[in-house]
């Protein structure tokens, strides 16, 4: 076959990717939403992709399993969208047009999908988002074509799209290795979604259709594929508990937090009113004993019910051993009022240094664990 016949074949085909180009439009109005949203273009929040549909683990175990579509339309920044949407728009519309419309978007959303779910198989870090994998997908199903339909593509055609194929999946697998932050296991799952769905649907260009539909070929990479995704899934670690453990811990935290700043508060503006003769003695001591005492016994009761996720429990322990010695600050305080005993009032005031130190080491110990991550 020469060049000619092959383009008016291709294209003869499908006139227009549309199809490409509406993936490629699509893509770029999510990115322009969440670059409004999150204030910047060069890195989107990962907060603001969790929210808008990106693929966290524990979220997508615990029942939303949209996620593992939508965060097809997500990217994380600039230049990740502008390097996806470039790759989607040179194998797309050759693609498209090899495989028909119908036949693109079965390959594109599957190999999404199980690169997703290859994702959270293999990965199970931070929030996973971006077409990759689809677009991995799409020059597997390329690569698969040219070397099932080698007959269908004249030699020098031939030679440049498997050298262009060859090199941007080598090139971009050796940088998801080498780089930090990019999720190989998605593209090899796109890829193999790719490969397998591409062998199995390839026609020759001559052929009345693109795809033939009722093909037992067809559906049997169809159901390859399904298998690969229903084995990733059933095996992916359990993360569930762990999140919901990671979340409760979190929120006891901030509520210590808000609860600690309300309490300090209190105590000073009391102790102030006392040096200021705008209240009793009498009063407050009452008041530490009946609020503050109170308050202070239930956040070290809320702490230690609640259990500490992995590489937490030191945070947790010394939180209460903090808030321990609050609280007998303020015991000692109250016994000061009541007896005018300057042993306790003495002893009220090293509990309080006792107290600060403890908070110092935590927030130390946090910095530096902060830093080394």
């Amino acid at each position: 076959m020469n060049y000619d016949t092959f383009i008016n074949l291709l294209f003869g085909r499908v006139p227009r990717a549309d199809v490409t180009w509406g993936l490629v439009l699509i893509n770029g109005l999510v990115f322009a939403l969440l670059a409004l949203s999150g204030h910047g273009v060069m890195q989107i929040p990962s907060e603001l992709l969790i929210r808008f549909g990106g693929n966290l683990a524990p979220l997508v175990q615990k029942g939303e399993v949209w996620r593992l579509g939508t965060a097809l339309f997500l990217h994380g920044g600039l230049l990740h969208v502008g390097l996806n949407m470039l790759a989607l728009y040179q194998a797309g519309q050759v693609v498209e047009r090899l495989f028909g419309r119908a036949g693109f978007i079965l390959i594109y959303g599957l190999a999404g999908l199980l690169g997703n779910v290859a994702s959270l198989w293999w990965k199970q870090g931070p929030v996973s988002v971006g077409a990759s994998g689809a677009i991995f997908g799409v020059y597997g199903a390329l690569l698969a074509y040219l070397s099932v339909q080698r007959g269908s593509v004249p030699g020098e055609v031939f030679k440049e799209m498997r050298s262009g194929t060859l090199g941007f999946i080598g090139y971009s697998l050796f940088a998801g290795f080498a780089l930090p932050g990019i999720d190989n296991a998605a593209h090899l799952g796109g890829l193999l979604a790719g490969l397998v769905l591409g062998a199995c649907m390839a026609m020759p260009l001559a052929a009345p259709r693109p795809v033939r539909w009722l093909s037992p070929r067809l559906w049997g990479g169809v159901a390859i594929v399904t298998a690969l995704g229903g084995a990733m899934w059933t095996q992916a670690p359990e993360l569930v508990r762990r999140y919901e453990m990671g979340a409760a811990f979190n929120e006891t935290l901030q509520r210590f937090s808000i609860e600690e700043q309300e309490l300090l508060r209190e105590q000073a503006s009391l102790m102030e009113a006392l040096q200021r003769r705008r209240a009793t003695e009498t009063a407050v001591r009452d008041a530490l004993e009946r609020e503050c005492l109170v308050r202070w016994e239930r956040q070290i009761t809320q702490l230690s019910w609640r259990e500490a996720p992995a590489g937490q429990e030191w945070y947790r322990e010394e939180l209460i051993e903090y808030a321990t010695a609050r609280r007998d600050a303020v015991k000692a305080l109250v016994q000061a009022l009541e007896t005018r005993q300057s042993v306790w009032l003495e002893r009220a005031r090293n509990l309080q240094v006792q107290a600060d130190n403890i908070l110092l080491q935590i927030r130390l110990r946090k910095s530096m664990e902060d830093s080394g991550r």
